[in-house]
């Protein structure tokens, strides 16, 4: 089949839903399915149009069309569509995102497309407990809206009743890494905080943790993997707290440098503030890491508490620290935590049953609009 994906960021732009599409598209083109990709323009420097392992992606200036009001670009945009349409002749959409300038200028196309939808929701955004505008009109345009979490799931049944009949739980998956999981070091015991640099990832949380932990004299050491806005103000806050020769801040990572990171790492923190599902915890798992987390939203449905890692309130520097401090004085805690969660991972979050379900579903769309073709 031909799938015409389209999404907010996409690679080189660093982030779980970026990381799990690119893997998502790789493993369904050696299925024999054919991608396009239309994806946001992060930055002049990107291509308008490249190919990258046999995916042919075509990025737009989408945000600019709401901040700038860019009629001409619109017009462009829907020109390329057009042309994308007639000589790429897609069996399926697939709508990677939900909110922005991305979502927003699916929408004002909708229309053009005479082909069935599928959409992944990554999450409901709500504000003030309601479902954005947004993502309501797409829920009612789209065949199929794809939930990547029970919590996702739960959110917009309650939220939107009204669509509950296009609902799908999907759970995302990983390809299992090629690297073997290596023994825990706790000599020194390293922390590992790995995802985009932003407000909502609460890594201050975990630097804070961090910071009483070494009042107590620990040897421990902070890796902080990744990049984003919130940069400067985190390593602000590791000078002010006098951690600067315990803390390391990577910057973005090379894909084949990922895995090798978590080998390293005696346990991987995740202080999310919001998170769906959190694809960073999965990586974790897979190479048998014990995971600390926030008690938020669908992450304890990946984190299984005291079976898998453990589980704090967020924005709590005592309660990480404490649930640190738990690990690393209980070698064989940690150890027993980090294997009990590669077999979950293996179990639950693997590659496989995630392409299946969505090519499943892609063939259903398929057969049903060819039917309905038929018959008129």
């Amino acid at each position: 089949m031909k799938i015409l994906f389209w999404t907010d960021g996409f690679w080189p732009r660093r982030g779980g839903i970026e990381t799990q599409s690119l893997q998502f598209i790789e493993h369904m083109q050696k299925r024999g399915h054919e991608y396009q990709v239309f994806a946001q323009k992060d930055s002049a420097e990107l291509k308008d149009r490249e190919e990258l392992k046999g995916i042919t992606i075509k990025r737009f200036s989408f945000n600019e069309v709401i901040s700038k009001k860019e009629i001409k670009l619109l017009h462009s945009i829907q020109s390329e569509l057009q042309a994308t349409l007639r000589e790429f002749q897609p069996d399926i959409i697939h709508l990677n995102a939900n909110v922005g300038g991305s979502a927003f200028v699916f929408l004002l196309f909708i229309k053009m497309f005479d082909i069935p939808i599928v959409s992944t929701i990554y999450a409901p955004y709500s504000y003030k407990n309601k479902i954005p505008p947004i993502i309501e009109k797409l829920a009612h345009a789209v065949n199929v809206m794809c939930c990547i979490s029970k919590w996702v799931l739960s959110e917009m049944k309650t939220k939107l009743p009204q669509i509950k009949s296009k609902l799908q739980l999907i759970y995302c998956g990983l390809p299992a890494p090629e690297d073997l999981p290596s023994p825990l070091s706790f000599s020194p015991p390293i922390l590992l905080l790995l995802g985009r640099l932003s407000v909502e990832k609460g890594f201050a949380t975990a630097i804070e943790a961090f910071s009483l932990l070494k009042k107590e004299g620990s040897q421990a050491k902070l890796v902080i993997a990744g990049d984003g806005p919130e940069r400067m103000k985190l390593e602000k806050l590791t000078n002010e707290l006098g951690l600067n020769n315990s803390v390391t801040f990577k910057g973005n990572l090379k894909e084949e440098e990922i895995y090798p990171l978590f080998n390293e790492a005696t346990v991987v923190i995740v202080p999310s503030l919001i998170e769906s599902f959190g694809l960073v915890i999965l990586e974790a798992m897979q190479m048998s890491r014990p995971v600390i987390a926030s008690r938020v939203e669908g992450i304890p449905e990946v984190v299984s508490e005291g079976e898998t890692g453990l589980l704090v309130p967020m924005q709590n520097p005592v309660a990480f620290y404490e649930a640190i401090q738990q690990l690393l004085k209980d070698p064989e805690e940690a150890i027993r935590l980090g294997k009990m969660g590669r077999q979950k991972a293996i179990d639950h979050f693997t590659l496989t049953p995630y392409l299946t379900q969505y090519e499943a579903l892609y063939r259903e769309l398929q057969q049903e609009a060819s039917a309905i073709s038929s018959a008129s």
